[in-house]
């Protein structure tokens, strides 16, 4: 009876995390038959273990670290005619893991083969050949989406910034002052600067904060030369500077200098005027809202206890609670939180009742919120868990050990026993 032909078993493929390149360390002392078999090992490793996207993704690795630039990978990878296949990934890995790109040995021995032709050429040349192919492929694909690219950017409209848009707004505004200064420039009369009120232009055209912020820089400059100018300095003491400035207002008194002075003076006062009136009306920022969930999510405590049978309550229950019990499973206290704005008799007067900050209860009495040893927690403990508020004052007042103030620090070891909005 013939024999079933047995099935190849296909050779099992390595995790990527698992993979490991074959080394080519100490191939200087192999023989060409050596070479040859250890050329052929790392072929098949990395045909079988990689993908052909990843073997090229080999390739543009070996680009880049060969003086390709970034647009020459880009052309490569927009390339559709396969130039760079997986022959060239895996033998561009080959070359970045340490394998040389010609060794004699390997072509002495190709040629002692029987049935071989030619000779074994170095493997850089034809990298560079399959490489320049897929360049010059891809470049049309690369120049296209290029032209599409800016097409669309053209289309767009151009939007100028928050801060453009209040620049040419502020320059706008001023409109009103340099037509004064234009006039004031040409006439030099120091009697019209009286009249001058750029307030009243700069709420006429509506000048809000930020305006007046920026008109503000506009003048800085003049004012500042205006008073060096009006600042009288001795001949001793006057520098380059000192004496262009005062020949470039050669022309002007002492009055008409002192009214220059005046002008910008006057406008700077009149920003500051809107800087501070805009302060003054606008509304506070509202406050945002959180969420019960928001204002504990920090805070730390005992999910459960095993020992004393002992469960805790939502931690979103002490936001707005009257009263909160507390129990610390290492040192057997139990504590009483009482809100701050709760009468004796358990009233509310005003406030919010109890709250957290971080990792610590906010909004308590300091002198009221106190906290006790209990002797038999395991006896103790279940008559709490489930009771009113007045039996647990009750309860919390039999307890006979020495009474100490709470601190509202919430621990890893803390069990939050109850809450109570009454």
């Amino acid at each position: 009876m013939a024999r079933k032909p047995v099935k190849a078993k296909a050779l099992k493929k390595i995790r990527k995390g698992a993979l490991q390149d074959p080394s080519w360390a100490g191939y200087e002392t192999w023989t060409g038959l050596e070479f040859h078999r250890a050329k052929q090992a790392a072929s098949d490793y990395y045909y079988r273990n990689y993908k052909a996207s990843d073997l090229n993704e080999f390739t543009y690795k070996w680009m880049i670290n060969n003086g390709y630039t970034r647009e020459d990978v880009r052309c490569a990878k927009a390339d559709k005619s396969y130039n760079i296949s997986q022959p060239v990934g895996y033998v561009c890995r080959m070359l970045d893991c340490g394998m040389p790109d010609y060794y004699e040995p390997h072509n002495e021995h190709w040629k002692s083969c029987p049935g071989t032709s030619g000779e074994i050429q170095p493997s850089i040349p034809w990298i560079k050949q399959k490489i320049e192919a897929a360049i010059e492929g891809g470049k049309p694909y690369v120049e296209e989406a290029k032209a599409k690219a800016d097409a669309e950017k053209s289309k767009k409209p151009y939007k100028p910034s928050i801060q453009e848009l209040m620049f040419e707004a502020s320059c706008a505004m001023t409109e009103g002052i340099e037509e004064f200064l234009d006039d004031f420039v040409r006439n030099t009369d120091p009697s019209v600067v009286k009249d001058f009120e750029p307030v009243k232009i700069l709420r006429g055209v509506g000048c809000k904060m930020g305006h007046a912020r920026q008109i503000r820089k506009f003048y800085e400059g003049e004012l500042e030369e205006a008073v060096e100018l009006n600042t009288k300095v001795g001949k001793r003491d006057m520098d380059d500077m000192r004496e262009q400035l005062e020949e470039g207002y050669s022309h002007l008194d002492a009055k008409q200098k002192k009214a220059w002075l005046e002008v910008y003076r006057k406008v700077i006062d009149a920003c500051d005027i809107i800087i501070a009136e805009s302060k003054a009306t606008r509304k506070p920022r509202k406050a945002k809202v959180r969420t019960a969930n928001d204002v504990v999510k920090k805070l730390k405590f005992k999910a459960s206890d095993s020992t004393y049978g002992v469960a805790s309550i939502p931690a979103t229950d002490i936001v707005g609670a009257n009263i909160l019990v507390v129990f610390n499973t290492k040192n057997r206290k139990l504590g009483l939180y009482y809100a701050s704005n709760i009468d004796p008799k358990g009233l509310q007067r005003d406030g919010t009742g109890l709250s957290v900050k971080g990792t610590t209860i906010i909004g308590y009495d300091e002198k009221k919120s106190l906290q006790r040893t209990i002797r038999k927690p395991s006896e103790f403990l279940p008559q709490v868990k489930k009771t009113t508020r007045a039996k647990t004052e009750k309860l919390f007042d039999s307890i006979k050990t020495t009474e100490t103030k709470l601190n509202g620090r919430m621990n890893s070891e803390t069990i939050l026993i109850a809450a109570f909005n009454k």
